[in-house]
């Protein structure tokens, strides 16, 4: 299974946070998952919502850049070394993981976000064990 996610581009401002999910309220879009993160001057905020394509107008009306992204949903035991795991398969694989996110942990799992590259993904998806996909 995966997550379609929306990767946004934007400056370290103040603001900016507030203002782009207030653009996701105005056009009713309801926010399932978000991840920022700063880098520099710039920061990148990740979200997933129940309207993708609408959410993409919307950030685009109002002069933001982003882009989807296709990230592999993943169920792993909640412990130490399991990413490691993981983690180890695709790089002995040689394939670079662009992002991971620890979506949430219950029950003794972990439910995980990765994504690599549009042309390892297949590859990728081939080393995900049965017991590990959702």
């Amino acid at each position: 299974m995966s997550l379609e996610r929306i990767v946004i581009m934007a400056r370290d401002e103040v603001g900016v946070l507030s203002h782009i999910t207030s653009i996701l309220a105005q056009a009713n879009i309801n926010l399932q998952s978000i991840n920022t993160q700063v880098n520099g001057e710039h920061g990148t905020i990740v979200i997933s919502t129940d309207d993708t394509d609408g959410a993409l107008v919307a950030l685009a009306d109002a002069g933001y850049s982003a882009v989807t992204d296709d990230a592999m949903l993943i169920r792993l035991k909640d412990e130490p070394g399991a990413l490691a795991k993981i983690a180890q398969r695709f790089s002995d694989a040689g394939i670079n993981i662009r992002s991971v996110h620890i979506m949430d942990r219950k029950d003794g799992f972990a439910t995980i976000t990765l994504s690599t590259s549009e042309e390892d993904r297949p590859r990728a998806e081939a080393l995900v064990e049965s017991e590990e996909r959702m």
